[in-house]
């Protein structure tokens, strides 16, 4: 179920940014596909609650809302008849100003689905991700005077334990996030090179280095009892949230055009809301 959501809802989109942008039939799948993409996230909850990850649990609520929003705002723009018949009223140069905004967005999570996908679908390709990543940092605990093995394709045994190497222990998710945003935001494709190699790169590299933290913390119990879950649920989790959020200024001094995007989802987003509970915006005289 929830793989046919993920697949249903990248078709959607990828189908949506090869049709014309001002089509409304683009539009109604555009929204759909937003739509069922929060879905997705929901189905993920109970897999999360099995493993008290409860920051994930957070986040795919988060993401199930923000999907909410921009389905619901297409929704808004498909039936709104004025933009189409009159483009240049300040209304409706806003709302399609802010439909181009949401088909980059459709863009952005096509590219990711596209680079994502194959690794997530297709043993051989998952198989390959996941064996590479569990001998690297194999090799990379040995080196640094860890005595740990690789007893599985997918398991490093370490001082008695053994840590099991998922597909989101490779980085890939992170890494088809940035290269898609690279490639859907407007630049030169100097600045688009070089932004790619600050980030995708040292991606992969601080995610061994996460993995051996975590595979040490836990074998040496640095932090008792709890010691994976406190290694990787939380301080895994928030030295890879600073670390994006690193990349992604990186990505917007290289890219500006970024910047203007992320203020355009922010605008969208906040009024989103207000329409919703129909708060009505404050006029200059009220500021």
């Amino acid at each position: 179920m929830t793989t046919s959501l993920l697949w249903f809802s990248a078709v959607l989109m990828i189908a949506a940014i090869f049709l014309k942008k001002d089509n409304k039939i683009a539009e109604m799948i555009c929204g759909a596909g937003w739509l069922i993409f929060g879905f997705y996230w929901i189905t993920l909850i109970p897999y999360y609650y099995a493993k008290a990850d409860y920051t994930n649990i957070v986040l795919t609520i988060l993401l199930f809302l923000f999907c909410l929003l921009l389905a619901n705002f297409a929704a808004r723009a498909f039936k709104n008849k004025t933009r189409r018949e009159n483009p240049k009223h300040a209304d409706s140069v806003l709302l399609n100003r802010r439909v181009k905004l949401l088909f980059d967005l459709t863009k952005l999570i096509a590219v990711v689905c596209i680079i994502y996908m194959p690794f997530s679908l297709f043993p051989p390709l998952n198989h390959f991700i996941i064996e590479t990543v569990a001998t690297q940092t194999v090799e990379l605990l040995n080196f640094l005077g860890y005595n740990a093995t690789l007893a599985d394709y997918n398991t490093i045994a370490y001082n008695g334990i053994r840590v099991v190497v998922i597909l989101a222990c490779t980085a890939i998710e992170s890494i088809a996030f940035f290269t898609g945003l690279i490639l859907a935001v407007p630049g030169s494709p100097k600045s688009k090179g070089i932004a790619f190699l600050l980030t995708v790169p040292v991606i992969y590299v601080l995610n061994l280095v996460r993995n051996i933290f975590i595979v040490v913390a836990y074998g040496d119990l640095w932090f008792g009892a709890n010691s994976f879950e406190i290694a990787h649920h939380y301080i895994g989790k928030a030295g890879s949230g600073v670390a994006l959020i690193v990349f992604a200024y990186l990505t917007m001094r290289l890219l500006p055009g970024l910047i203007d995007d992320v203020l355009g989802v922010w605008d969208l987003f906040v009024d989103e809301i207000r329409y919703i509970l129909k708060i009505k915006p404050k006029t200059k005289d009220e500021k």
